[in-house]
């Protein structure tokens, strides 16, 4: 059932789904004049950050260059704006989970991703965050250098229907924003950090291929890649940038894949694949030739016995 009814401005929101330090995401319904109404998700940040400036300018920052952004593997982002003296994104709502969140339910369900569908998975990933870095400004027609930053499994929703799509380009750096962001300013989550990200050093696409190979390796490994007792350790850990050996942990793993994965984990950017294009090529390439049988058709019947029920319960809801 529909968990509440507030009318925010031509939105009617309709439940919370997700609450963060600083914003909470609501499922809400577009009111159109035309009678066509459609399911977003609003993105609003809490009252008690409205007056917090820099973080008012990031979540700016965010929507003026997701506006930009338009490609099957990322959120789109429709509208921003303020209201009742509170910021909000509205955003394609996807019908699924955060692979952090999905990581937790197979665990529970005793359920793992198979090989080719951690490749897929991955390889989505990195054809969203290649339209990011080559993004133009639609005004301009200037390169807007996007980088995401903060590439994690919490970042990357799939839906129920199978789609994988990047989220949440708050902390994206682009060279013509407002205030660049210095180097020496560490943000995102520690543990999917790069080594120069790690270092404070200002950092470029290469970031996001070095993250996106750490979700490679967790995925393959089913175990964390860098993780200590505390922040300070972990931060060790990443700049140190000690690769186990995938195959040492599970042999079954074909040996193309876990150099595909040393190449965008490589400590030395220069010796990492130097665009998302080329990740995505190697991982299609090796999905093709290893694993002809597969389909994305498969994977969304995969996805919706996962979350059966929820899916089940979600078609009553949004008949309503």
């Amino acid at each position: 059932m529909i968990s509440m009814m507030e009318t925010f401005g031509k939105y009617l929101l309709l439940e919370k789904i997700a609450s963060g330090g600083m914003a909470e995401v609501y499922l809400a319904k577009s009111i159109g004049a035309n009678g066509i109404n459609k399911f977003v998700a609003i993105k609003r940040i809490l009252p008690q950050y409205s007056d917090n400036q820099e973080f008012i300018e990031m979540f700016k920052e965010e929507a003026k260059i997701a506006v930009n952004l338009n490609h099957g593997n990322v959120v789109s982002i429709f509208d921003f704006g303020v209201e009742k003296s509170q910021f909000f994104l509205v955003m394609e709502f996807v019908e699924g989970q955060n692979l952090r969140q999905i990581l937790n339910h197979m665990k529970k369900e005793a359920r793992e991703f198979s090989i080719d569908q951690v490749t897929y998975i991955v390889k989505e990933v990195a054809a969203g965050l290649d339209h990011a870095h080559r993004c133009l400004d639609g005004a301009t027609g200037r390169p807007l250098n996007i980088t995401h930053r903060d590439m994690s499994p919490q970042n990357i929703m799939i839906s129920f229907e199978g789609e994988i799509k990047v989220v949440d380009f708050g902390i994206a750096k682009a060279e013509n924003q407002v205030e660049h962001t210095r180097a020496g300013t560490i943000k995102g989550k520690f543990g999917y950090m790069s080594p120069e990200q790690a270092e404070g050093q200002a950092v470029d696409l290469r970031t996001d291929i070095f993250s996106l190979g750490i979700v490679l390796w967790e995925l393959l490994a089913k175990d964390r890649l860098f993780v200590a007792q505390n922040e300070a350790a972990t931060l060790r850990k990443v700049r140190e940038c000690q690769i186990p050996s995938l195959r040492k942990i599970n042999p079954s793993i074909p040996p193309e894949l876990e150099r595909i994965c040393n190449k965008a984990l490589a400590k030395d950017r220069s010796l990492r694949y130097q665009t998302a294009a080329a990740f995505h090529k190697d991982l299609n390439r090796f999905l093709n030739l290893q694993y002809p049988e597969f389909s994305a058709q498969e994977f969304s019947k995969f996805m919706k016995s996962l979350y059966n029920k929820m899916y089940v319960e979600n078609r009553k809801k949004f008949s309503q």
